[in-house]
């Protein structure tokens, strides 16, 4: 053998091993202890809340199992509740962000500028402006990143929760720290939320759910890639090209409708109180507080019809006192429980609280 073919050989054994090295890098990186975070889960949760005008961009997926039943209107949102969603987004500011939700056969992609919000639809080519304020909404997708998550859930929050310290765990490259809020009301569904952010801006990167008696979480949400870093102005702008169908669409008067017909609703209900609501809507309220909250919707003649029949098809009929029809649905987060009165008004009442909670209050509100 040469010395030159000697000198040759060891070359390529020094670049194939830093080949190997570079590929194995992120294995070993991600194998190394995290560091504990000196923030106590008050000073954490305090963070997370003011971290709305840090910007970011990333990669995100989310796993939902509430199994919960196709119900006439709802099939989007239902399937947004159960499976897997993933979406890449850019955020700047909670006036400026964009958040592309992709599938398999799909891509829906949304922004929020300072023109207001655009939907874009891949399968169609259809960019819609959506004009008008939205003070209630039906979910989506971007509802399930893992910093709009924790900020909402810690919204609800309330004071007799308990919060605890998590251990440090890597996400996203990023050394979280974390902690778990649990619900003080047994009236809850929700067991535990813990939440993991980035110590330094209090950006969350993961977000669990856990119903009250169940191990493990049944709803996931975290960063899979992440960046801090401000996207340009153009990235966060919807520009249609060429063969793109533009539309706008005025939200419908939600105030209007809902508060046209249905009695008036109390101020209390199953021992909970009612809290405020957005928009002027008399006839939708929310009661209770912390994770122990409900809403009360009532229901048009003909999509009470409709719930009522797919309800009872993937529900349970039980009896209600003053009621003339009651159909129960329990996943493993969310209760539903769907109402009629004699005289033909039909209520939809639903939260993370336990059948019991909502059975209580259905049974006030038709003696109401």
């Amino acid at each position: 053998m040469s010395v030159a073919t000697g000198q040759a050989r060891r070359r390529w054994a020094v670049v194939a091993a830093g080949v190997a090295l570079l590929c194995a890098l992120p294995a070993i990186v991600a194998a190394l202890p995290v560091p504990a975070s000196p923030l106590t889960p008050a000073q954490l949760r305090a963070r997370v809340i003011a971290s709305g005008d840090v910007a970011y961009q990333g990669y995100a997926e989310s796993h939902i199992d509430l199994n919960l039943p196709k119900l006439p209107h709802l099939g989007n949102v239902i399937t947004l509740l159960d499976g897997t969603t993933d979406q890449y987004t850019w955020y700047r500011s909670p006036q400026q962000w964009r958040a592309d939700m992709l599938s398999a056969a799909a891509e829906n992609d949304t922004y929020q500028t300072s023109q207001g919000v655009f939907v874009w639809d891949y399968a169609s080519s259809l960019l819609t402006q959506i004009v008008g304020n939205q003070p209630v909404r039906l979910p989506r997708a971007a509802d399930l990143l893992p910093p709009q998550l924790a900020r909402r859930l810690l919204g609800f929050a309330g004071r007799a929760d308990r919060m605890y310290r998590l251990p440090a765990q890597r996400v996203a490259g990023i050394d979280a720290a974390g902690f778990r809020s649990v619900p003080g009301s047994p009236a809850s569904t929700i067991g535990a939320v813990d939440i993991w952010a980035d110590p330094a801006n209090g950006v969350p990167v993961q977000v669990e759910i856990f119903a009250r008696g169940n191990s493990s979480p049944v709803l996931v949400s975290r960063f899979l890639d992440l960046e801090f870093a401000r996207p340009p102005v153009a990235t966060i702008t919807p520009t249609p090209g060429p063969g793109v169908t533009f539309a706008a669409t005025e939200l419908p008067n939600v105030a209007g409708v809902l508060n046209s017909f249905g009695p008036a609703l109390p101020g209390k209900l199953g021992g909970a109180n009612r809290v405020p609501n957005p928009g002027g809507l008399a006839n939708v309220a929310a009661y209770g507080s912390g994770f122990a909250r409900f809403a009360v919707v009532p229901l048009p003649a003909s999509a009470g019809d409709a719930v009522m029949q797919t309800a009872s098809s993937a529900g349970a009929s039980i009896e209600v006192p003053g009621s003339i029809a009651a159909v129960l649905i329990s996943s493993t987060l969310l209760v539903m429980l769907i109402v009629r009165s004699p005289i033909g008004h039909t209520f939809l009442l639903t939260g993370a609280v336990t059948a019991r909670e909502l059975e209580l209050a259905a049974t006030q509100l038709l003696d109401y």
